[in-house]
């Protein structure tokens, strides 16, 4: 990583992605703004070139759009939030910032890919434990130490980690304090508890992304049944993709936990 990277995501105190790791990060949003773009076409058709052969009108047309363009918006909005680094402040050698990484590595099984003087580019990948894996991103400002984690944009797309990135960055934050005030490693007597992904937080936002999951794949089976012009079909089977794969993605993460828990 160049030194003038890092001095500029220090400065702004936000993560750089890649173009496909922004891609990644952002694929919700582009999802739903594919759905107003095929609504701004048919409107370039009614207005302009006038070949427009569907049977909604133009306000219909809009009204069937503002849901996915609200969404897109509140969705961007938190994927961008979610970039920003969180400042730690605690005075420290190298040698205990390096004893802190190298235990955080080994309790959650982080591969370390980048390890420079000032910056660390860790991947937790995905184990069945409720995530499909994490990016964390560490920059060493002195004694200020900027963490991220975020869903990995290098992976099968997603936007919720189910607790796993604020434990990505309580845990390294909890091991560089014990390492600081000379704390040895603690050794559980007993198995580790997976924790609980039920919390109400994780629930509430399964509730609501299954829902928008099961009214976009009923919306899409409806573009291709009832098909209002020759577009129709194709925008359907689009519509359908993306939910489907998202709904059998988290419900195999959630029964293979299960299974392992309960081993």
């Amino acid at each position: 990583m160049k030194l003038k990277l890092i001095n500029e995501m220090a400065e702004k105190e936000r993560i750089k992605l890649t173009g496909m790791q922004t891609v990644g990060h952002f694929y919700i949003v582009l999802f739903l703004l594919l759905v107003c773009c095929l609504t701004a076409y048919s409107l370039f058709e009614i207005y302009v070139t006038k070949t427009y052969t569907g049977v909604q009108t133009s306000n219909e047309l809009i009204r069937t759009s503002l849901p996915f363009f609200i969404a897109a918006i509140i969705f961007y909005f938190i994927q961008r939030a979610r970039l920003n680094f969180y400042e730690l402040t605690i005075k420290h050698s190298e040698e205990e910032f390096e004893e802190a990484l190298r235990r955080t590595a080994a309790e959650l099984e982080w591969k370390i890919e980048v390890h420079q003087k000032r910056y660390i580019r860790a991947i937790r990948n995905s184990n069945w434990t409720g995530s499909w894996g994490e990016m964390i991103t560490i920059i060493i400002d002195g004694d200020r130490i900027l963490l991220n984690s975020i869903c990995d944009p290098d992976n099968i797309a997603s936007v919720a980690s189910y607790g796993w990135n604020k434990k990505n960055l309580k845990t390294f934050a909890a091991n560089l304090k014990d390492t600081v005030n000379h704390i040895p490693i603690k050794q559980p007597n007993t198995p580790l508890i997976p924790e609980n992904e039920w919390t109400l937080k994780n629930t509430v936002f399964r509730i609501i992304t299954y829902l928008l999951c099961i009214f976009l794949i009923g919306l899409g089976f409806y573009a291709i049944f009832c098909p209002v012009d020759y577009k129709s079909p194709g925008i359907g089977i689009g519509v359908i993709i993306f939910p489907s794969m998202y709904l059998y993605t988290d419900l195999k993460i959630i029964t293979t936990r299960k299974k392992s828990t309960n081993a």
